[in-house]
């Protein structure tokens, strides 16, 4: 019963996706998104509140579920480089929901993930030259961090000059010498 329930979930994500990658996320209906799935909508609301809900549970096993298990076995740039690498795998669909603004936005949501796994990856390196700079703290330090980081993706992905792999190593030996 437990995996059926995880191929509905799963099937309810997939159709959100699709869809939205095709007429958008603010036309999308719960409707449109049970129909798809050949549900009922009762059916949606046992796995999601809201569509926003369905954005940010795919950003979390499609992308950072992996991602983070990498930052947590310390691979730093391996998780950095998927995390580039599956936004690029599903170009269409994420350009559609940086477009989510207000309360609940796409961009937000990507903070926080970001944010997260900074907080990972400081756990196991600690940031040591914050000690020549008393007036900012690892928060401050974390939130920018990650603020540039959504905007590097969000740049790559809506850009029409993507990072190419020499530009995208630049940025990751860029990060590295933030961790040293």
């Amino acid at each position: 019963m437990e995996r059926k329930s995880e191929l509905t979930k799963a099937l309810l994500g997939e159709k959100f996706k699709e869809l939205v990658a095709k007429k958008g996320f603010e036309k999308l209906t719960i409707k449109i998104i049970t129909d798809a799935a050949g549900v009922i909508r009762p059916t949606f609301y046992n796995y999601f509140q809201d569509k926003y809900e369905v954005m940010e549970w795919l950003l979390w096993e499609d992308v950072f579920k992996e991602v983070s298990e990498l930052m947590e076995q310390e691979h730093v740039m391996e998780s950095l480089q998927l995390l580039f690498q599956r936004f690029g795998e599903d170009k269409t669909y994420y350009e559609k929901v940086f477009e989510v603004t207000g309360q609940n936005s796409f961009e937000e949501m990507l903070y926080g993930q970001v944010f997260h796994m900074e907080e990972i990856l400081v756990k196991h390196h600690p940031l040591k030259h914050l000690s020549n700079m008393p007036h900012v703290d690892e928060k401050v330090f974390l939130e920018f961090h990650a603020i540039s980081l959504v905007n590097g993706l969000k740049y790559n992905l809506l850009s029409t000059s993507q990072l190419c792999d020499a530009g995208f190593k630049v940025l990751l030996n860029a990060i590295k010498l933030t961790l040293s």
